[in-house]
């Protein structure tokens, strides 16, 4: 009996390491869940500057999808992708700055979905009064998007998000297990994309999603491929 349960202690492991790759698939998919969303504000008009017409866009259903699958289930999925590389990373060497990483990078997910959810779910709606006659939408959303307070939310979350990501950039170049194109990848989209929380994003957060997506597939790739791949590279 004893040798029985000696002989099936190893499976608990193995069924973790089959979590922690699934989870890994969370990086590179919330990535392009992210870009849609950006994408389907890009070409919306300002709000401040042309609110007919963006009430025309945001009311639409194409806009909508557009920021629940970006805002909504990209972030939650960038969670999961989050907590999944700093467990492939916490039996290395680099596994302290991984938690830092994951740290700073959960905070500026927090600090970010409430005013992402202005754009997801009050514009819409604000859109929609406008249109049918409502001339107080355009006063409620001056107010919100005119706000001093939404600005103040830009700074950490800049830094927060920012200072996260180099951090697991430095991770994965020193762990030694995953390419060091991923790290690169991941360091240097973290400055462009940081401003993806203003309702105008810009070409610069689009090429940093775009860079998150390729450091994501680099490290999926190398998670799936397992150790012999990377010994045989």
């Amino acid at each position: 009996m004893s040798q029985r349960r000696r002989r099936e202690a190893p499976a608990p492991r193995q069924h973790a390491s089959g979590l922690v790759r699934v989870g890994i698939l969370a990086l590179p998919l919330s990535g392009l869940l992210t870009l849609w969303g950006l994408l389907g504000r890009y070409t919306a008009p300002n709000p401040r500057v042309d609110f007919e017409a963006a009430a025309q866009v945001a009311s639409s259903t194409s806009f909508i999808v557009s920021q629940l699958a970006g805002n909504i289930a990209g972030l939650a999925l960038l969670i999961f992708g989050i907590f999944a590389l700093t467990a492939y990373l916490a039996n290395t060497r680099a596994r302290r700055l991984a938690v830092a990483a994951m740290i700073l990078s959960i905070l500026s997910v927090a600090l970010v979905l409430p005013a992402l959810g202005v754009t997801t779910y009050a514009l819409p709606a604000l859109g929609h009064a406008y249109l049918n006659g409502q001339e107080d939408a355009k006063v409620i959303a001056d107010a919100l998007f005119g706000n001093p307070l939404r600005n103040v939310i830009y700074i950490p979350v800049f830094a927060l998000y920012a200072s996260g990501f180099i951090l697991f950039g430095v991770a994965i170049w020193r762990s030694g297990i995953l390419r060091k194109g991923a790290a690169l990848s991941l360091g240097i989209h973290a400055p462009l994309v940081s401003s993806f929380i203003k309702p105008q994003p810009n070409l610069g957060v689009v090429l940093g999603a775009l860079l998150f997506i390729l450091g994501g597939v680099f490290i999926s790739l190398d998670v799936f491929r397992g150790p012999q791949a990377r010994r045989r590279r």
